[in-house]
C-alpha cells in the first residue's frame, strides 16, 4: 500500500505525468547530464498492462539473493525518460528494496534556475519507491563536473585568473562564489528535507569529487590531495582548507537526514592501469582522514561501471576494500553495470554475454568477500534503458541485469549464482 505522502508532497502517481514542450528542449539541451527523451505518448498504462506480455519470472529473484545476504537491492528510474512503463513497474516491485532517481535527485534537474523548483522527477522517483515497499535514495546535491544548473558553476570570467581549463566548471551565467555556496547548499538541503522527510535510505551527498586523470589533466587539473579543481572545489575552499573543504557538507547532511546513509559516491577506481590505483590511494587517503575526523560518513558508493575487455585489478581491490573495511565503512554499489563496447566487434552476443557475467561474478566475489557490501542498485534493471544501451543502439548491449522484455540475462544469472554461493558457505563479509 501507498504510503500518506508528506504534507507538501502531491499524492499523484509518476505515469500522470507527461513532459511538456519547455521540458523536452531542456534535456535535449542537457547532453551529457541527461538521456535522450522518449516521447510518452500511446495507451494509458493501464491499457499497455493489459495487453503486454508478462515475461517469466526468475526462479530465485536479484533481490531474493540480496536479501539472504542483509544487502539492500535496487536500481536507479527516470520517470521522464520512461514516463510509463507498466512492464519495468512491476519488475522493480519484485526486485527493488531502493530506487535511485537517475536524474531526478540533481540539482540541475529540480532547480534549474535559482529559488524555481520543479519537483515532478524527484517526486515521481520517491512515489514509485513508497508505491513498491521500497526506500528512495537521494542521487546527488554536490555533483563536482556536471549534473549543476547554469548559476551554480563558476563565473567564466574567472577562469583564466584561476587557471583551470575545464570549462565544465564554468558559465557566462555562472554566479557560484565563496560567499553564496553555503547558503545555496544548505538551501537545497532544507527544501529537499522540507517536501520529503527523513525518508532517505542512501544520500551520495558528493558525487565524482575526485579527478578522471588524462595526459592532458594531470597533474593540472586536481589538487595534491586528488580532488578535481572545480567549482565545488574552488567555493568552498579546497585550495585553502585541503581535504576538510567536504567535511562540513557531510555534517550538515547528516543533522537534516539523520536516519540516512550518507556516502562519498565514486567511480574509475576498478581497472589494473596506473591512473586508477593511484585515485584509490587518494581516495583512502580521504576516508581515512575523515572517519579520524569525526565526518559522519557511512560508507563509500562504488559506481560500479565495469568495463569489459579492460583488465580488472581484483588483487588491488581487495586491498582497498580491506582498508575501507578496517575504516568501519560499508560498501555501496550504487550504480553498477556492465560496459562492452571495448569487447571485440566479431564476438557473438553469448561471448560478450559469457565474458561479461565473468567480470562481475569476480567483482562481485571480491566485494563480498572483502567488504561489508550493504546495498547492490543497478543502473537500471533493463539493458535497453541503460545509458550504454541508448548511446549505442547498434550493440543491442546487454549493460543490465534483463533485457528490454525483463527477462534474466546472463548477468543475472551470475550475479544470483554468486550471491547464493555466498550465502551458501557463510564466506560473505556483506550485510
Amino acid at each position: 500500500m501507498t504510503e500518506r505522502p508528506k504534507p507538501g508532497f502531491p499524492k499523484w502517481h509518476p505515469t500522470h505525468w507527461r513532459p511538456s514542450r519547455r521540458d523536452l528542449l531542456w534535456t535535449a539541451a542537457a547532453g551529457a547530464v541527461l538521456a535522450s527523451c522518449r516521447g510518452a505518448s500511446g495507451p494509458t498504462t493501464a491499457e499497455a498492462a493489459a495487453t503486454q506480455p508478462q515475461a517469466a519470472e526468475p526462479a530465485v529473484t536479484l533481490r531474493e539473493a540480496c536479501r539472504a545476504l542483509g544487502i539492500r537491492h535496487g536500481a536507479a528510474r527516470d520517470h521522464f525518460i520512461d514516463p510509463e512503463d507498466p512492464m519495468l513497474d512491476r519488475l522493480m516491485a519484485r526486485e527493488c528494496d531502493v530506487v535511485t532517481p537517475e536524474n531526478g535527485g540533481k540539482w540541475g534537474v529540480f532547480q534549474h534556475t535559482e529559488g524555481n523548483y520543479d519537483w515532478r522527477r524527484f517526486d515521481a522517483a520517491v512515489e514509485l519507491a513508497r508505491s513498491i515497499g521500497a526506500t528512495p535514495n537521494w542521487h546527488t546535491i554536490i555533483w563536482q563536473h556536471m549534473g549543476m544548473p547554469p548559476y551554480m558553476k563558476l563565473p567564466a570570467g574567472r577562469q583564466a585568473e584561476l587557471g583551470i581549463s575545464e570549462s565544465a566548471y564554468f558559465s557566462p551565467d555562472g554566479s557560484l562564489s565563496a560567499e553564496n555556496v553555503w547558503p545555496r547548499f544548505t538551501g537545497v538541503v532544507e527544501a529537499v528535507r522540507q517536501r520529503y522527510g527523513d525518508v532517505f535510505y542512501r544520500i551520495d551527498v558528493a558525487n565524482e569529487v575526485f579527478f578522471w586523470e588524462t595526459v592532458e589533466s594531470h597533474p593540472k587539473e586536481q589538487d595534491r590531495y586528488g580532488f578535481r579543481r572545480g567549482m565545488w572545489w574552488v567555493a568552498a575552499g579546497g585550495a585553502e582548507k585541503g581535504p576538510e573543504w567536504l567535511d562540513p557538507f557531510f555534517h550538515h547532511v547528516h543533522k537534516a537526514f539523520p536516519k540516512a546513509k550518507l556516502v562519498l559516491n565514486e567511480f574509475g577506481i576498478e581497472i589494473d592501469e596506473g591512473w586508477q590505483q593511484r585515485k584509490r590511494a587518494y581516495l583512502l587517503d580521504w576516508l581515512t582522514g575523515a572517519v579520524k575526523r569525526g565526518v559522519p560518513i557511512h560508507g563509500i558508493g562504488l559506481q560500479s561501471h565495469l568495463i569489459g575487455g579492460k583488465p580488472y585489478d581484483s588483487a588491488g581491490m581487495r586491498k582497498f576494500l580491506r582498508a575501507v573495511d578496517k575504516l568501519g565503512l560499508s560498501v555501496h554499489l550504487t550504480e553498477m553495470d556492465v560496459d562492452e563496447t571495448r569487447l571485440p566487434r566479431s564476438w557473438s552476443r553469448a561471448e560478450k554475454d559469457r565474458a561479461m557475467a565473468q567480470l562481475a561474478r569476480q567483482y562481485l566475489a571480491d566485494m563480498l568477500d572483502t567488504a561489508r557490501v550493504e546495498e547492490l542498485c543497478w543502473w537500471h534493471l533493463r539493458s535497453d534503458l541503460n545509458f550504454i544501451a541508448r548511446e549505442h543502439p547498434d550493440l543491442g548491449a546487454h549493460p543490465s541485469p534483463y533485457d528490454e522484455e525483463s527477462r534474466p540475462l546472463p548477468l543475472y544469472t551470475a550475479v544470483v549464482e554468486t550471491l547464493r554461493e555466498k550465502a551458501r558457505t557463510g564466506k560473505a563479509r556483506s550485510g
